[in-house]
């Protein structure tokens, strides 16, 4: 049962561990490291999403029971961290913004991709790319617009809308996407070399995602709050997937066992950069933001690899 199991997890963390060891020691600095992040998120990931979806069966219906299984599940754990942190800790309005997506916002591209892929395969692909494809779309916006509220003097409503709206359509992952569901549905074939090269281009998505989130967690482990984190990672490793499963088995009675696996695992995953860096835009938050993404990271070998154990029966 443990074979396939330790057959994923070492080879994905063992990666993130060469990148996490090479740049605590410096011989990969920061600026190669925001070097290797933009190329997989800008480049490498967008062309793995464009040819993917290129070619993939899309479903003849939007699968909403499948998305509100996973959003819903995600949202009720956003607004119940942001209600924790204000009872426990008083903490001020954007700070709650920060906890709360912490706690909620699934690492789905740098470690995502790469753990389901390897654990699922190819029938795993549409019901992940779904979920990355809209996660941006959905959860993005809203980061931005509690965020906007929170800093004082306010900024005015079509200045949040034209922020969030630039952000969107300039984010090299909805391009991407589009992209490949434009090609898709008017069965645009790509040139044969130009296919090749987003094939290249796809491969490196899981050693070069893996390295750089390795080698972006090395500068995190001395940056954590213990006062909040722990909670925070709990909410983000057992109880966001315990309530995605229980709405896809239970409210929405997801049969496909493979998208419902998915969707559990998406919100298995550890906590992403993202948080922190808006955190670090914004000027609060940025303790709790790294070290959850930190600590989260560390403690998902062991979750995840209860998870795939679990579903591996």
């Amino acid at each position: 049962m443990y074979g396939p199991v330790i057959d994923i997890i070492l080879p994905i963390f063992g990666i993130l561990l060469i990148g996490y060891t090479t740049a605590s020691f410096g011989w990969f600095d920061q600026t190669a490291v925001r070097g290797l992040t933009r190329y997989v998120f800008d480049f490498a990931v967008p062309m793995l999403l464009l040819r993917t979806l290129a070619t993939t069966s899309l479903p003849e219906v939007i699968p909403w029971d499948y998305l509100a299984a996973y959003y819903l599940g995600t949202l009720t754990v956003l607004f119940t961290g942001f209600f924790i942190t204000w009872v426990f800790w008083k903490r001020t309005f954007s700070e709650r913004v920060i906890n709360a997506f912490s706690g909620c916002f699934s690492n789905t591209v740098l470690l995502g991709i790469p753990v389901i892929l390897l654990a699922f395969g190819e029938r795993a692909t549409l019901p992940l790319f779904l979920i990355i494809g809209t996660h941006g779309l959905i959860m993005l916006p809203l980061f931005t617009i509690m965020l906007e509220m929170g800093k004082s003097g306010r900024a005015p409503i079509p200045t949040v809308i034209a922020r969030t709206s630039y952000g969107l359509f300039t984010n090299p992952l909805i391009i991407g996407l589009l992209s490949g569901v434009a090609c898709n549905l008017f069965e645009i074939t790509l040139w044969k070399p130009l296919d090749e090269m987003a094939k290249l281009l796809g491969d490196s998505v899981t050693p070069g995602a893996l390295f750089a989130l390795g080698a972006t967690l090395s500068g995190f482990r001395g940056k954590i709050q213990w006062q909040d984190v722990p909670l925070i990672v709990i909410m983000k490793t057992i109880i966001h997937p315990l309530i995605v499963g229980v709405l896809a088995t239970q409210v929405f009675d997801i049969r496909n066992t493979t998208w419902v696996q998915v969707l559990v695992m998406l919100a298995a995953m550890p906590t992403g950069v993202n948080p922190f860096l808006f955190a670090s835009r914004y000027n609060v938050g940025q303790s709790v933001s790294s070290g959850t993404v930190f600590i989260s990271t560390v403690f998902s070998i062991f979750s995840l690899s209860v998870l795939l154990a679990y579903f591996q029966q």
